[in-house]
């Protein structure tokens, strides 16, 4: 810190012993070394206190992150981010459903403005459910615009 050579020493003793005296001298280094003992009891007092202060700070910091770690459960964490993620997927599955009824709406209206009524044709009723096989219907008239099928171009020929 201060840079005192031999000689600034000499000098000073020089200096203290013609002021003072040589009868004096050894009261006044006495008391200049419990002055110098002092100064430094207290900077090396402060220096503690400091470190002291530097380290309660980082342990209380230290004990924030230990605690913080402590109160971290995974669990929690992960159900968080599930939960977030299915209300985003339910979010995203109700707006496709809106669209899709939307879409199907706007079928539906845009059919019914183009539909015209058709004369519909009563279904009679013979009565012998065992003379007709399950899946057909002999009864079935083809449609106009429409091709007969192949069972029925083949009862065609019998």
């Amino acid at each position: 810190m201060f840079d005192i050579g031999w000689s600034e020493i000499l000098i000073v003793a020089v200096v203290a012993i013609l002021v003072v005296g040589p009868k004096e001298l050894p009261g006044l280094l006495r008391t200049v070394g419990k002055t110098v003992g002092n100064l430094r009891r207290l900077a090396g007092d402060f220096q503690n206190q400091f470190n002291e202060a530097l380290r309660e700070a980082e342990l209380e910091d230290v004990k924030t992150t230990i605690g913080d770690i402590k109160s971290l459960d995974p669990r929690v964490a992960v159900k968080d981010a599930v939960s977030k993620q299915l209300t985003d997927i339910t979010s995203a599955t109700d707006d496709v459903s809106k669209s899709i009824q939307q879409s199907t709406d706007e079928i539906n209206s845009s059919l019914n403005e183009n539909a015209e009524p058709e004369a519909v044709e009563p279904v009679l009723d013979t009565g012998h459910a065992e003379d007709t096989a399950i899946g057909t219907d002999e009864n079935k008239k083809p449609v106009e615009g429409e091709e007969p099928s192949e069972d029925e171009t083949q009862k065609a020929e019998k």
